[in-house]
């Protein structure tokens, strides 16, 4: 049997539908967690996390964070006493919902706050501390990394 542009064109109909039947499969078996179960109404109430995010901007210390024996984050001190700073920390890890962490802002003397390594992986998280202090509210983002 020779080979013709008749068996070239069944080739490449063939192909194409076996690499879209195993693009499928591969697909649906890849897990997706979402940000939030409830993103739609997190949505709505965007322009408030904007205004918190321009109060943590026009601060003049900002939050700092530490990765080393443990995830340190410290306050700015010159806004409220450490006892009126309320709020979440919420940690959170994209690749898996299962990793994340939220915890609230319990600060020392020092306006700092510790959370211990044996609760994270290492890999890429996203740091959302969401506070308020003297009744001003504040939002501020950053990515963290974690060997």
């Amino acid at each position: 049997m020779k080979f013709n542009w008749g068996h070239g064109i069944a080739l490449v109909i063939v192909t194409g539908v076996i690499f879209f039947i195993s693009l499928v499969f591969i697909t649906t078996r890849e897990r997706v967690d979402m940000v939030t179960e409830d993103y739609y109404p997190k949505e709505l109430k965007y322009d408030a996390q904007m205004d918190k995010m321009k109060n943590y901007n026009a601060l003049d210390k900002k939050v700092v964070v530490n990765v080393g024996n443990a995830f340190e984050i410290t306050f700015p001190d010159n806004i409220a006493d450490a006892n009126m700073i309320k709020g979440l920390v919420h940690i959170y890890r994209p690749s898996n919902k299962e990793f994340d962490v939220e915890e609230e802002i319990k600060l020392n003397e020092q306006f700092t706050m510790s959370i211990p390594l044996h609760k994270f992986q290492s890999g890429k998280y996203e740091l959302i501390i969401e506070w308020e202090a003297n009744g001003q509210p504040y939002l501020t983002k950053q990515d963290i990394y974690i060997d």
